[in-house]
């Protein structure tokens, strides 16, 4: 189906740190897209990404306190 879904944007501090998780309350999440927000120290810290279970997603960056975005899209 197209048009069903609903986008929420997320903006993390440069505090986050890889494997910290977000309980978001969102409901029907079907997709998670993470970005890095600043510049990294190195090629091999470059990177983002995310996973979620239910409404809970959990964040992975290639460098630790970092700023992380996160768009989610969901059937809500």
């Amino acid at each position: 189906q197209r048009g069903d879904l609903k986008g929420y944007y997320a903006s993390f501090a440069n505090t986050t740190d890889t494997g910290d998780t977000w309980a978001s309350g969102i409901p029907g999440i079907v997709a998670v897209f993470a970005s890095q927000g600043d510049a990294v120290g190195t090629q091999a810290s470059a990177g983002a990404g995310a996973s979620f279970s239910g409404s809970t997603i959990t964040i992975y960056l290639g460098e630790d306190n970092t700023v992380a975005n996160l768009l989610v899209l969901a059937r809500s």
